[in-house]
């Protein structure tokens, strides 16, 4: 009889994955991600296109920004694991249920269409000098049939394709307060403020004052011409202006360098502060 299995998920590979709190690599020998490489250790692909020119050799070039993208998980299910018990006693039945509850877990919909879950991926690597486990998370939806390729009564593979509409996964929720100047440390690959606002992504900048906020690193500030109701909170990714009593105050904002309100890049940003305390409050943006 084999072995009971240890309590915790693990991993056949460095990462451990799991996709709306339910672990893709079980504890239980009920199923598991299967390889190593592929397209999770892919980049987003550049969205956009350079402009041809008459008269100009080649094109002229135009920035680009990081388009949608689909992560593609191969894994394994077998019956000799169950969500209930290891090893298990009908390996048939148990195989049915470990695929119908991943079916389930993954075709996630209400009234609405589709919905997003939370793919989160746990990865160990150097940040900023130290080991690190870093849990990051990005908004997915399924988008592929997960056909199995059976090797046995009991045992199949299939690739799981999760379509990430913002392609960056987001760190956990920082908070760091600026008066007069500072530096804060991006410690994702991405650009904080050019994604999208979800569960899982964040970036406000809540200000004591009428000021200007200016990242000198990137080159972008913005300004609020007045403060009568501090704080008030600069939502970068809705794209808000709310001040202590919930009145939209959009019309004192205006903002230079980009055509983000503002952002964090990857390393140090330097930051200034006209007049009052910023706190910044936002997620980091891995690839």
């Amino acid at each position: 009889m084999p072995s009971a299995p240890p309590q915790t998920p693990y991993a056949t590979n460095q990462e451990i994955w799991s996709f709306n709190g339910t672990a893709l690599q079980s504890a239980n020998g009920a199923w598991n991600i299967s390889t190593m490489g592929g397209s999770r250790f892919g980049i987003p692909v550049n969205r956009g296109q350079n402009v041809p020119v008459p008269y100009r050799a080649g094109q002229s070039w135009r920035a680009k920004y990081p388009d949608s993208r689909t992560v593609t998980l191969t894994m394994w299910a077998d019956g000799q694991g169950s969500v209930s018990g290891y090893p298990a006693s009908d390996q048939r039945l148990a195989f049915n249920d470990n695929i119908q509850q991943l079916r389930a877990l993954f075709f996630s919909r209400d009234d609405g269409g589709s919905k997003l879950g939370q793919l989160q991926r746990n990865w160990y690597f150097t940040q900023s000098g130290s080991p690190t486990l870093v849990q990051s998370t990005a908004m997915a939806e399924v988008a592929g049939s997960m056909d199995l390729t059976m090797s046995g009564r009991t045992h199949a593979a299939f690739s799981v394709d999760l379509l990430l509409a913002d392609p960056y996964f987001y760190g956990a929720q920082r908070t760091q307060a600026i008066t007069t100047s500072g530096t804060i440390v991006g410690r994702g690959e991405g650009i904080v403020g050019e994604g999208w606002f979800s569960a899982v992504s964040g970036f406000t900048i809540s200000c004591t004052a009428g000021c200007t906020v200016t990242n000198t690193t990137l080159g972008l500030s913005f300004t609020l011409s007045s403060v009568t109701n501090s704080p008030v909170v600069v939502d970068v990714l809705r794209q808000t202006v709310i001040d202590n009593s919930g009145n939209n105050v959009i019309g004192t904002l205006t903002h230079a360098g980009s055509r983000l309100w503002m952002a964090l890049g990857p390393g140090n940003n330097a930051f200034t502060v006209s007049a009052g305390t910023a706190t910044f409050t936002w997620n980091d943006a891995y690839i």
